[in-house]
């Protein structure tokens, strides 16, 4: 990971833990919904609140496909880099 992943990575991490009641290490392959108990809801706040941070907007198919903690870092690199 380069160090701006990295930070992205601990941003992220950061939100996460604020969105959940599951106390664990979040790690790259941390799965949203299984590991951290976000249900579609709490998935769909997640979302708003990521694309306010970052001044990006998901498209409702990508936002549908992230189930990791890396996918989502991977979705909002390859959105803020366009």
């Amino acid at each position: 990971m380069n160090q701006k992943t990295e930070t992205m990575f601990d941003q992220i991490c950061g939100i996460l833990r604020a969105h959940t009641k599951v106390v664990t290490k979040i790690e790259p392959e941390t799965l949203i919904g299984a590991d951290l108990a976000i249900d579609s809801v709490e998935m769909f706040d997640l979302v708003m609140e990521i694309e306010e941070q970052y001044d990006i907007s998901f498209p409702l198919e990508e936002a549908s496909e992230i189930d990791t903690v890396q996918s989502l870092v991977t979705a909002i690199e390859r959105i803020t880099n366009v």
